[in-house]
């Protein structure tokens, strides 16, 4: 199956990138490490500055002698009576209510500051952290528009914009600008479409004019070596018509204005396979079908197109002794959806010249194709564009005993 595709599945490399947090919390740690550092900063310079700039006298508080310390029997008017009797200091622990903090000492003041200290520059971390993400979150929301817009054009949508409103500055700068890349590349694909489907109907005007006339030719001459000209000429006149439809069809895919409407996939499988039978057996190939009802929601015109460019792709490019065409269709494991597989033999063929067979004019031995080759190497391209139209997954990979393995994932119905 020559003018095969190899898709993403089968060409995408794994990411082994390290991880990395996301920038929302980056930005987040990155405030608190800044207000949390700036609080280390001022907490410091105000601890050195009460160990080493003031001189402290700490006084401990005085009181009364109490009633318990006076001798007994001793009445309290003597005790106002006598000049001689002197109060002495109380401890503050007898002085002091138990809901207060007594200090009597430096060490006792500043290592309570310490304390206090580091209790708030744990609650300035936390609060940074919790301010920072909101902050980051609220700058970095436009960057999701941004990033969806982006995964939409990726995808082949074009006509997406983001239109952000707000400030401007480095983001609305950023979304402005890729909504004018978006544009210009809209209008740069929809002028290469037209072109290609302009160019395509002008060149099939004088090539159906030019086989007429060829078969006129032909009809009319006698000479048997003339007729061996003439047929050549109808041949290439016959393969060129073939080229230019083809291109014809793959601009006018993403065109395509038709409703999708739920489709079993083994049924269009069953009738493509019938109206390819007669090729096949002409090119002594067998033809196995294992076809299992799968609904999916596609448009029919191109679900036939694309089944028949994978049939006659694997039909055409048929070799060996025991050639043969295997067709399977099935639900997926996850009963959603459909997944179609054909395969075919031939030559092993190498996974690197697999990979660049979805490219027009692409096939496994060379972008060159003789006289005697049937195809105008623009079948895969065809599919591939379909099954991008089509929102499914291809992969085509080469078997190991020669040939090639075409799978074909679609998305599930929405019933």
């Amino acid at each position: 199956m020559p003018s095969p595709t190899s898709t993403e599945p089968a060409t995408m490399q794994p990411d082994f990138r390290r991880y990395r947090a996301t920038v929302r919390t980056r930005l987040a740690l990155t405030y608190s490490a800044l207000l949390t550092g700036a609080g280390i900063v001022m907490l410091g310079i105000v601890y050195l500055v009460m160990r080493f700039v003031p001189t402290y006298d700490l006084v401990a508080s005085s009181s009364s002698v109490p009633a318990s310390t006076l001798a007994p029997g001793t009445p309290p008017s003597d005790l106002e009576s006598t000049p001689d009797v002197i109060t002495t200091p109380a401890p503050a622990a007898l002085t002091t209510p138990a809901s207060e903090l007594t200090i009597t000492s430096t060490d006792q003041m500043l290592n309570l500051l310490l304390v206090i200290s580091g209790v708030v520059l744990i609650v300035l971390a936390v609060v940074g952290i919790a301010v920072g993400w909101a902050v980051a979150g609220r700058m970095l929301k436009p960057l999701q528009y941004i990033n969806s817009a982006a995964h939409q054009a990726a995808r082949g949508d074009l006509s997406h914009r983001i239109r952000l409103v707000g400030p401007r500055d480095e983001i609305s700068e950023l979304a402005a600008n890729f909504d004018e890349m978006l544009a210009q590349l809209e209008r740069s694909f929809a002028a290469s479409r037209r072109f290609a489907v302009n160019a395509s109907h002008e060149l099939l005007t004088p090539l159906a004019t030019s086989r007429a006339m060829l078969d006129v030719a032909i009809a009319q001459e006698d000479s048997p070596e003339e007729r061996v000209v003439f047929d050549r000429l109808r041949q290439m006149n016959e393969r060129s018509i073939e080229t230019v439809e083809a291109l014809l069809d793959l601009a006018k895919i993403d065109s395509s204005s038709a409703v999708p409407e739920t489709i079993d996939l083994s049924d269009i499988a069953a009738e493509v396979a019938d109206s390819c039978a007669r090729e096949a057996a002409e090119r002594s190939v067998a033809i196995r079908l294992n076809l299992k009802p799968a609904l999916i929601e596609a448009e029919p015109v191109l679900l036939r197109q694309l089944l028949t460019n994978l049939f006659q792709n694997a039909i055409r490019h048929n070799q060996g002794d025991a050639r043969f065409v295997e067709v399977i269709t099935r639900p997926p494991a996850d009963n959603g959806g459909a997944i179609l597989e054909i395969a075919n033999s031939g030559t092993v063929l190498d996974a690197h010249a697999v990979a660049a067979l979805t490219e027009p004019f692409s096939r496994a031995a060379g972008r060159a194709s003789t006289a005697s080759t049937r195809g105008h190497g623009l079948g895969l391209s065809i599919v591939a564009a379909i099954v991008e139209r089509l929102r499914g997954t291809l992969m085509i990979e080469a078997r190991p005993t020669g040939g090639l393995r075409v799978v074909v994932g679609f998305a599930p119905t929405h019933s």
